[in-house]
């Protein structure tokens, strides 16, 4: 019987699971994938997500950013009154969304990326939710680490789950990662640059620093007019029908 693999990856097979913990037994899987796989680089300077046509109104940012999130999220539920719901999540456990109505979960922050969750929650969250508006995403940086790696879980299932995101952030998407950097890439600290100089804050860290582009590219994509077909598409059992 023969087997044909054909994969993708983000990092050619020499830097798969760089850094991690006990790499080293690791290694030999990486050889034998090298020694039984020819490796392609399809490489291109362009991020075809971010050329799709923009939907203009799904993130606010900037004076009266949570503002106008609150007009849209009623224009989204009709003017129904929302009201808490219980999300199931695994073995009897609940997530509780505060304001939810008509298909759309609206939350802050804090609620979802500053306390212990993970994609199980989230998973529940795209199953039970067409739309998620989030108020207050803030940039990222060493200071808020952790919600930044949860906010990248949350951003990677609903892509995949094509839930629609509306939300009011602090800068745009690429802003939010600014201060998120690999190694490779780490400010150099000089007699005049100290932990107390603009840079105090930078997270440097390979994994977030090299997941950060793909969270950037896929905000972008779910502000197009396509994500937002693929929601339809996804969610028509919960979307009105239009006629």
């Amino acid at each position: 019987m023969l087997l044909v693999l054909v994969s993708t990856s983000n990092r050619p097979p020499v830097r798969l699971y760089e850094n991690g913990l006990q790499r080293d037994l690791f290694l030999p899987f990486i050889a034998l994938l090298q020694s039984q796989c020819v490796v392609h680089e399809i490489k291109s300077m362009t991020d075809y997500r971010k050329l799709a046509a923009v939907e203009q109104g799904w993130y606010f940012t900037g004076p009266g950013a949570a503002e106008l999130l609150a007009k849209k999220v009623q224009l989204l539920v009709g003017g129904a009154a929302m009201g808490p719901v219980d999300v199931e999540v695994l073995m009897g456990r609940k997530l509780r969304i505060q304001r939810a109505a008509k298909g759309v979960a609206s939350v802050k922050f804090f609620e979802l990326c500053e306390v212990p969750l993970g994609a199980a929650d989230y998973f529940a969250l795209c199953k039970n939710f067409h739309t998620l508006a989030m108020e207050g995403i803030p940039a990222f940086g060493a200071s808020n680490r952790g919600a930044g790696y949860r906010f990248v879980t949350l951003i990677d299932v609903m892509y995949e789950h094509k839930t629609r995101l509306v939300c009011s952030a602090e800068g745009t998407p690429f802003e939010l990662f600014e201060r998120v950097v690999t190694i490779a890439n780490a400010p150099r600290r000089t007699a005049a640059r100290s932990a107390k100089t603009e840079d105090a804050d930078v997270a440097v860290d390979d994994e977030l620093g090299f997941a950060k582009d793909r969270t950037v590219s896929r905000m972008m994509e779910m502000q197009s007019t396509e994500y937002e077909q693929d929601n339809a598409a996804a969610y028509k059992h919960m979307l009105p029908q239009q006629h």
